[in-house]
C-alpha cells in the first residue's frame, strides 16, 4: 500500500526508517548539495512490493514538478543490500 504523508518536518533517513520499518519511501530535499546530509521531507511510503510501481510513479510526478526526490528504505525481503529475491532451483 502507498501512503502519502507529505510531511513538513525535516527528518534523517535513520529516523524515517525507524518509523517505517521494512518500507521504501520518497523524500524531498531542498537542493542537491543537501543530499549528502541524508535528510529530507518525507513525501510517501510504500509498505509492500505491491505498491512499488505507485511509489515510482509518485517520484516521477514530483520530479516533473521540479522537486528533487530521494528514494530510500528497503522491504528487507532479501536481508542484504541489492538482494531482492531468493530463488531455489
Amino acid at each position: 500500500m502507498l501512503k502519502i504523508v507529505d510531511e513538513k518536518i525535516l527528518r534523517t533517513d535513520d529516523e524515517i526508517e525507524d518509523i517505517y520499518k521494512d518500507c521504501k519511501y520518497v523524500s524531498i530535499i531542498d537542493d542537491y548539495e543537501k543530499a549528502a546530509e541524508n535528510s529530507g521531507y518525507l513525501y510517501c511510503v510504500s509498505t509492500s512490493e505491491d505498491s512499488f510501481d505507485e511509489l515510482i510513479n509518485e517520484r516521477d510526478r514530483l520530479e516533473e514538478e521540479g522537486k528533487i526526490c530521494v528514494l530510500g528504505g528497503s522491504y528487507n525481503n532479501g536481508g542484504a543490500i541489492g538482494v531482492q529475491y531468493e530463488l531455489k532451483g
